[in-house]
């Protein structure tokens, strides 16, 4: 009896014993499988901010004199490069013997290095300087493209004098050059996704496309005249388009989708996000970054704030219009506007009567009725929602997301490559309200379910080349694939905005 315990007890060991070693193997086996997965999208063990302040501490304590603690990759594309700004010595490009030196060294220059290279000069900041200090040069000068950890950390440390605020803050001529702007520009490059992150993807792909906008970044610039000392979306995104336009491969746009909660509030990593409400958020930041340099929103009158370069390309105005039926009196209110949200019920079946439905006149009666000045009371009155400015660049957002979560209509809506604008304007125009489109995003779904799905979108670069963006993987396509598809947005670029300079210029006066 002793013996069997004996035995019953040795067994039951050996089998813990296995179990136990069982359980290791197949946890190392997961952790692997998940480090070797995340690699693919994110800098594996990245230090985040917290972290970073203890590794810089760290390297204080324990760097030898005279090493310097940099990454040797360059600060735009971030290839390993052994050549130094030849002033500050504090930034690497690449190799001297690549063609794409002298590139990545005169963008980087245009970009932002043409000031601070002075200053950090002024400052005496210089290899051994950096080191003494515990930090890396890279991270002094382009922090933001060289971790990919989840809340990078960012700031120049600069303060700029605000710009007194004047009637007209971007001079619109000005504007015309740029969207004028005819470089072929550079091909669409792939973005990683980061997990849910292809509602962002595929609004950063649009953005990148849209011309007026690239241009003043390529030409002009922001981060040079930016007045933040921390983190600015539109020197963020003056990055990104630095790096697409050199790279040449699909990249991580991780920088920005780290600080969403900044871009818009309600927004949240890893989260399933819906892509017509973060282009809102991205334009309405860019606005934002415009109206800092004068002060802020609250420093700017409502009229100039209409004046800034993003309203410009995107801004607008709407007419609401109601007609009383027993004193036939008008009144008129306007709204600013980025984009239309239109409906798709009904028969409508196309774009045009889409914008048709949007414009149509609404009969105000029963419970609904018109309260009217003239007629000192409730009366039945005409509404008529129309467009009496266009912007210059269109977004048009199909409304297909309904109540419930399987709520989305699927319907076939057609759209024309060439919108003709005018029969939906307040007033009759002069033919210069003619757009083409250059941006469709699509949103793919299961089951008419809209609580989960994929966005690809399709993009027209500046030579007039159709591609189709899925994530990091980027086709070449022909304008028939992309007029068959079941667009949730559309973007479309006046014509020529050569009348609306004068149109505009006389508003102004």
């Amino acid at each position: 009896m002793l013996v069997s315990g004996v035995s019953s007890s040795s067994w039951d060991l050996k089998w813990l014993l296995q179990f136990v070693f069982s359980a290791f193997v197949l946890a190392m086996g997961l952790h692997a499988l998940v480090k070797n997965t995340a690699s693919k999208y994110f800098e594996v063990e990245a230090p985040f901010e917290g972290e970073q302040q203890q590794q810089q501490q760290h390297n204080h304590n324990h760097s030898m004199p005279g090493l310097l603690m940099d990454d040797s990759l360059c600060a735009v594309c971030r290839n390993p490069g052994s050549k130094k700004c030849s002033r500050c010595k504090s930034v690497r490009y690449c190799a001297a013997a690549n063609l794409s030196s002298q590139a990545c060294q005169q963008a980087h220059w245009k970009s932002e290095h043409k000031t601070r290279c002075k200053e950090l000069q002024m400052q005496g900041v210089s290899q051994t300087g950096l080191t003494n200090r515990g930090f890396k040069a890279s991270d002094a000068v382009n922090r933001s493209t060289t971790s990919i950890a989840l809340i990078p950390e960012y700031g120049r440390g600069i303060s700029r004098p605000i710009k007194q605020p004047k009637d007209v803050l971007f001079p619109y001529d000005d504007f015309v050059k740029l969207f004028n702007w005819d470089k072929p520009g550079f091909p669409p490059r792939g973005l990683l996704n980061c997990g849910n992150s292809c509602f962002a993807n595929v609004v950063l792909q649009c953005l990148s496309f849209t011309r007026p906008l690239i241009a003043y970044l390529l030409e002009k610039g922001h981060r040079s005249e930016c007045c933040h000392n921390d983190w600015c979306f539109l020197c963020e995104f003056e990055t990104h388009v630095a790096r697409a336009r050199l790279s040449s491969q699909a990249f991580s746009p991780m920088n920005i989708l780290s600080r969403l909660p900044n871009i818009g509030g309600t927004l949240g990593y890893g989260k399933q996000e819906d892509a017509h409400e973060f282009m809102r958020f991205a334009i309405d930041a860019m606005q934002s970054v415009c109206l800092d340099e004068f002060g802020g929103e609250r420093a700017v009158p409502p009229k100039h704030q209409e004046t800034t370069l993003i309203q410009h390309i995107f801004g607008g105005h709407l007419q609401s219009e109601v007609i009383c039926t027993e004193c036939e009196k008008n009144s008129n209110q306007y709204e600013n506007m980025m984009d239309l949200t239109v409906e798709i019920h009904g028969d409508a079946a196309s774009l045009e009567e889409c914008l048709d439905q949007f414009t149509a006149k609404e009969w105000l009666h029963g419970d609904n009725m018109y309260k009217c000045d003239g007629c000192k009371g409730y009366v039945k009155a005409w509404k008529r929602l129309t467009v009496k400015r266009a912007p210059n660049i269109l977004t048009i957002a199909l409304k297909r997301f309904q109540s419930g979560r399987f709520g989305k209509l699927n319907k076939r809506v057609t759209f024309p490559e060439t919108l003709d604008l005018s029969p939906y304007m307040s007033e009759v125009g002069d033919g210069s309200d003619i757009y083409k489109l250059y941006a469709v995003v699509v949103h793919i779904d299961m089951l008419n379910a809209s609580f989960f799905g994929h966005y690809i979108c399709y993009i027209k670069d500046f030579c007039g080349n159709w591609y189709r963006i899925d994530d990091w993987k980027v086709l070449r396509v022909e304008l028939e694939e992309v007029l068959s598809q079941g667009a949730y947005m559309l973007l479309y670029s006046r014509y020529a905005c050569d009348h609306e300079l004068k149109r505009r210029l006389s508003c102004l006066s």
